[in-house]
């Protein structure tokens, strides 16, 4: 495809619905990712206000379909300009009945007939498309030209209203930061510098991501609370124990951690003049030595007898693996003491035991 003429918006021009789709529409919000479609917009729902966002409802088998302005990618021809679809009230659809043998899948979603193309409708509608009868697991059906799914209805044998699973993605503008809808949450970007505000989710808010390319990058850092420290009555030479852990959540996009901890701790009835307390924080492993991100050790001149307290610490380190994905980090305490079994922890006297976890974008 060469330049479109005319451009648009030129005096006393001839326009086609085509042209005004491709001016309007295709070229002003995210395409799909080919570089051989420049003119393709990917199909989605426009962000809005919370009852514009094509939420749905099933009852039985009706389905409440609210409202939205979509975004409909054209497949009926190439570089042929998306339909914008709008939906101003509720629209109710129903699905058939459960078999008493068969499970089906049926497909809801905004469908866009085109006379120029194909049949001899010209209209936007919310339709069911119904999947195959089948005694084993269904598949999804085919689904017809220029259609964008809302929610697959999963229809099984005997049952009394279907399983719902979302199937909406979100469209915009292009440069305008947009909220992914939750099955889109695994999705490639298309467009370097296309930026998504994650919902908030678990222990984060609301955070920014942006595509560079190949990878979702996150914008800003994220502390944990400060993990609660266990304690323990004694630990016997060699022994070691877990003092505290923090469960690191996919963040949706890659990351580094920085850490640091640091535990109080006394002798039992003795004295130790070495540095018996080893401390290591320790990613997705149990063990003191396995999986270590950084460690530290007690020195001290002398460990009274008494439960006089001493410090161990570990001073902020930044991991320099980049990570994805749910990880868990574990402050270890080992008693390194070769003949001293009696070491009781954490007296925390001056309220400096602690695990620490910060979550730094890669």
């Amino acid at each position: 495809m060469t330049i479109v003429n005319p451009a648009a918006f030129i005096q006393a021009g001839s326009y086609s619905a085509l042209m005004d789709r491709l001016h309007i529409t295709s070229c002003r919000f995210l395409p799909i990712g080919s570089s051989t479609t420049a003119t393709t917009a990917r199909g989605g729902f426009l962000m809005g206000q919370s009852n514009r966002m094509a939420n749905y409802n099933m009852v039985t088998w009706d389905v409440t379909v609210g409202p939205f302005a979509a975004i409909v990618q054209n497949t009926f021809a190439a570089n042929a300009g998306e339909y914008l679809v709008l939906n101003t009230s509720n629209t109710v659809v129903s699905v058939a009945a459960s078999s008493t043998t068969t499970n089906r899948i049926d497909i809801i979603g905004v469908r866009v007939q085109d006379a120029f193309y194909a049949g001899a409708l010209n209209q936007a509608d919310v339709v069911v498309v119904a999947g195959t009868p089948t005694a084993g697991a269904p598949s999804d059906p085919a689904l017809p030209s220029s259609f964008l799914p809302i929610v697959r209805v999963t229809v099984n044998a005997n049952s009394v209203t279907g399983v719902t699973a979302d199937l909406r993605s979100r469209q915009s503008p292009l440069g305008a930061v947009y909220q992914p809808y939750t099955p889109q949450l695994t999705d490639n970007g298309t467009v370097i510098g296309e930026t998504q505000l994650l919902p908030a989710a678990g222990v984060y808010p609301a955070r920014l991501r942006t595509w560079d390319g190949a990878a979702w990058r996150g914008v800003t850092n994220y502390a944990f609370a400060p993990a609660s420290i266990t304690n323990i009555a004694s630990l016997a030479a060699a022994a070691q124990h877990i003092a505290a852990t923090v469960s690191v959540a996919d963040p949706g996009f890659s990351y580094r951690l920085r850490t640091s901890g640091s535990l109080d701790w006394g002798m039992v009835n003795a004295s130790q003049p070495d540095n018996p307390i080893s401390l290591s924080i320790t990613l997705d492993n149990t063990a003191y030595n396995g999986g270590v991100i950084n460690r530290g050790n007690a020195y001290s001149a002398n460990v009274a007898v008494g439960n006089q307290p001493s410090h161990t610490a570990i001073c902020p380190t930044g991991h320099s693996a980049v990570l994805t994905g749910a990880h868990t980090v574990r402050l270890i305490a080992r008693n390194s003491a070769a003949s001293q079994p009696m070491i009781v922890f954490p007296l925390d006297t001056m309220n400096t035991s602690s695990l620490t976890v910060e979550l730094v974008p890669a």
